[in-house]
């Protein structure tokens, strides 16, 4: 065999391939920017700072609330077991399969007759024992809003 080539020498340029668009990247995206708008560039509480190796935008509170979940017509009645501004988990009842997608209606103290209303996606069980770990996607910032007032509400309760 001959001398190789200048050519062959020379590293091989090509175009990247295209990576196809991550929808929960622009959600998380959304959900950083809902975040921002409700804890500011200061957090509220002191507790509601973020340690480098937690990854959840706000912190979950244990609550007992009242939850209604809608897949398609059927209804089901839950109680939550801790709640944050993004995600919701409950520890009783039929576990649905991960990555389904249902609809919820929390039923906040605040104002019992108007529940807040959020998409909500099932990313793992909460147990062996069954319940499930949603997380919102896309929830309206009136929601979210709603929510983390509640959240804050109630660790300044528990902080006096």
């Amino acid at each position: 065999m001959g001398p190789l080539s200048e050519i062959t020498k020379l590293p091989l340029i090509t175009p990247r391939p295209k990576v196809p668009a991550d929808r929960r990247l622009g959600e998380r995206r959304q959900q950083k920017s809902l975040a921002k708008a409700l804890i500011g560039s200061r957090p509220i509480l002191e507790r509601e700072r973020r340690k480098r190796s937690e990854r959840r935008a706000t912190p979950r509170v244990e609550v007992q609330l009242e939850c209604e979940e809608r897949v398609g017509p059927a209804r089901y009645f839950r109680l939550t077991s801790d709640l944050s501004t993004f995600g919701i988990g409950v520890r009783r009842g039929c576990p649905r399969k991960v990555g389904t997608r249902l609809k919820l209606l929390i039923h906040l103290p605040d104002e019992m007759d108007c529940p807040v209303e959020v998409e909500a996606e099932v990313v793992s069980p909460y147990d062996v024992h069954g319940g499930m770990r949603l997380a919102f996607r896309n929830p309206s910032r009136e929601a979210a809003r709603r929510i983390h007032r509640y959240l804050v509400f109630r660790m300044k309760a528990r902080a006096i």
